[in-house]
């Protein structure tokens, strides 16, 4: 790192610790240092610069998630599109309400899971996305319910816990929009994993604990979150 680099750094992080976010961020920014510079313009409350940095530094769903928060779909779901995800693109527009360019979104995502070896989960991704596009066309819930149903099963045999945080998303994110906290609590309850207090927090339960409270009123009936002593 050449001297004026250090002396950036050395600069964000006394920005950091006082406080000023963006000017840490601009420091970050100037040195190539993306990612940190994302995070820093993200607690600024800067999210149009955050949603910029993260998406230079390669990091789609950290910039869509900015441009969500600002309402901008389209752009969220340009994204994911730059980096060939045309599911999460198409969900992208299905979470904001619209159906434009869905239709053919959905079908490039259907080809490109084709040509996956494995298939993993897009599968299920692909079809709660189909079963969402229906329903926001107004079609019958049953579909989307159905497609919630074979997601709770999935989730319970699924043993990568990052695979089950990302599939839970969609799922309580689709149950959310039917207004069935329901079955958020069933996808919850079958994405959880429960763990020793030595393990520190967990992550989905911590997700539980802060839906449960802002759609069903309270979680003291939830499993109790584990903090690391100490």
């Amino acid at each position: 790192m050449s001297r004026h680099a250090h002396l950036l750094v050395k600069a964000a992080r006394s920005y950091a610790e006082a406080g000023a976010h963006t000017d840490a961020a601009r420091c970050y920014d100037a040195v190539g240092w993306r990612w940190t510079a994302a995070e820093a313009y993200e607690r600024a409350g800067d999210l149009e610069h955050a949603a910029e940095t993260y998406r230079r530094a390669g990091h789609a769903a950290q910039a869509a998630h900015c441009y969500r928060l600002l309402g901008r779909p389209e752009r969220a779901a340009q994204c994911w599109l730059d980096r060939n995800r045309p599911l999460e693109a198409a969900w992208e527009l299905l979470l904001a309400g619209h159906t434009h360019r869905t239709d053919s979104l959905l079908a490039a995502a259907d080809r490109l899971s084709g040509q996956t070896a494995g298939g993993g989960s897009s599968p299920l991704r692909l079809d709660l996305a189909r079963a969402l596009r229906a329903r926001i066309g107004g079609g019958p819930p049953e579909p989307l319910l159905a497609a919630l149903g074979r997601l709770e099963v999935h989730l319970g045999a699924l043993s990568s816990r990052g695979e089950r945080i990302a599939l839970l998303e969609w799922g309580v994110e689709a149950a959310d929009r039917l207004e069935r906290f329901d079955w958020g609590a069933r996808l919850f309850s079958a994405a959880h994993r429960p763990h020793g207090a030595d393990e520190g927090p967990d992550e989905i339960l911590e997700r539980w604990h802060q839906w449960a409270g802002l759609h069903l009123g309270g979680n003291a009936w939830l499993p109790p979150l584990n903090v690391r002593a100490g």
